[in-house]
């Protein structure tokens, strides 16, 4: 397990809420530097492999970002990295999908090997930013139904995030409707401004339910977009060794683990359970959203 791991495990369980946010907020600069120390090592020593030094992944919340992250991290001299204003953006605002990116933030990242994986949208800017830089990026998302539900759980168990109070204490169906009043609407602009302003020639665009049928395939995609070594045995391996069941200590898709991150790892579970009611309020956001990015055929669902 992770030292970033442990830690968030020691405050989940011994820190109020308001403790918890803020230590989360104080171990911010501290792990930046620390991430910037292991990126600067990986270029002295593996620089020289790589024509892309820049991995950058956009995607949203408990939509398979992590798993992409620990897929990339595989390759040797690569480290995460993740921007201070990220976190500080987070904590005030409740979330960083509508995170803008510094014009500098790549100047930043000079001799070293970064991974930097954030949940920001694809506005013009943040396209503009990243065409400007010339680095290549791989998007993320998933139907949002089982989004919400897997944020449920998620924040559920998360002390520190800044939604906590919306859904501590609530039922799996009161936790869903504040989903669909507070974050659905902004989900769904997600989605459509990376569609809009994406580069298709310097980016890729997968659904955590194209991961989960194919993980090597996709994994085997984003290492020839970002020009990564690697022949077909080194690729299953990496893919072998970030799998569902080998990151959640042995369990199979399905079988569940509410207080774990990776709870279950499988599409569909919003039908066990949303009701009428529920159906009814997502129905009235996503409208024909579901149909034009493939999830429904129609209206009824």
């Amino acid at each position: 397990m992770s030292l970033t791991r442990t830690l968030e495990n020691l405050t989940r369980r011994c820190l109020p809420p308001a403790g918890a946010r803020l230590a989360k907020r104080m171990a911010v600069g501290t792990r930046a530097r620390a991430q910037a120390r292991a990126c600067r090592e990986g270029f002295r020593v593996y620089g020289n492999r790589y024509p892309q030094k820049v991995l950058f992944v956009a995607g949203l919340p408990k939509s398979g970002t992590t798993w992409v992250e620990k897929m990339l991290s595989s390759f040797p001299g690569f480290h995460e990295m993740l921007i201070p204003e990220v976190a500080a953006h987070e904590l005030a605002t409740g979330g960083s999908h509508d995170f803008e990116l510094p014009e500098d933030m790549f100047g930043r990242f000079k001799d070293m090997l970064v991974l930097t994986k954030m949940h920001c949208h694809g506005s013009a800017h943040n396209a503009e930013v990243l065409e400007r830089a010339g680095v290549r990026y791989v998007v993320l998302f998933r139907d949002l139904r089982d989004v919400a539900v897997s944020n449920y759980f998620y924040v559920c168990n998360t002390p520190w995030h800044p939604e906590y109070q919306y859904y501590h204490g609530k039922s799996v169906q009161e936790g869903l409707i504040a989903f669909a009043a507070r974050t659905l609407p902004g989900y769904v602009a997600w989605v459509q401004s990376w569609q809009a302003n994406r580069d298709p020639e310097r980016s890729l665009v997968f659904r955590y339910e194209d991961l989960l049928a194919d993980d090597l395939g996709c994994l085997r995609q984003m290492a020839a977009l970002f020009e990564l070594p690697g022949d077909e045995d080194e690729l299953r391996q990496i893919a072998e060794r970030n799998s569902f069941k080998a990151m959640s200590g042995g369990r199979e898709r399905g079988q569940e683990s509410g207080s774990s991150f990776q709870r279950k790892g499988e599409a569909g579970d919003w039908k066990n359970h949303f009701t009428p009611e529920i159906t009814g309020a997502y129905r009235r956001v996503l409208g024909d959203f579901l149909i034009e990015f493939g999830y429904e055929r129609s209206h009824d669902w």
